[in-house]
């Protein structure tokens, strides 16, 4: 929450003029920084928990890892409807469209370290962390994004 408080406040005070094209993105990019937090708190009380190994060894704390593993499709599918609707968009700002290709890529590359870290059942400390890590990246991306359309929003609004 620190982070993505800092971050809010940095987008805030961004120098940034938008072109008031973002619809319904704004939403999206919030409902998906949302759903990657929550998808990090279960992958903290996965990791915490060693609820992996718990689950491979002695068929304790599968719960926990089973839901962390379909946890995986609520911001997935944001991210990449956030992409998708993005790239449609006519007129969006250009940083706007570049931060939802890099939630794009960033999702790509989180679940395929995940996968890895999975199948190597954590024993690789650089795929934790970089798995660990490229999840906090794509949610300041996301942060980023939803300040950002938030502020092309309400800067469109004509009293």
């Amino acid at each position: 929450l620190f982070f993505t408080t800092l971050l809010i406040i940095g987008m805030a005070l961004l120098p940034y003029q938008g072109t008031g094209n973002v619809g319904k993105l704004p939403w999206i990019g919030l409902f998906g920084a949302i759903f990657v937090y929550v998808q990090s708190l279960l992958g903290g009380l996965v990791g915490s928990q060693w609820a992996l190994h718990q689950c491979f060894g002695y068929n304790q704390l599968c719960t926990v890892m089973n839901s962390h593993l379909l946890g995986v499709v609520p911001p997935t599918v944001t991210i990449l409807a956030l992409v998708v609707l993005a790239l449609r968009t006519p007129a969006l700002h250009p940083k706007l469209r570049q931060l939802a290709r890099w939630a794009g890529l960033l999702l790509l590359l989180q679940i395929g370290l995940g996968i890895a870290t999975f199948y190597e059942h954590l024993q690789v400390e650089l795929l934790t962390v970089s798995h660990q890590a490229t999840g906090a990246a794509l949610l300041g991306t996301l942060v980023a994004f939803t300040v950002l359309a938030l502020r092309d929003r309400a800067g469109s609004v004509r009293v």
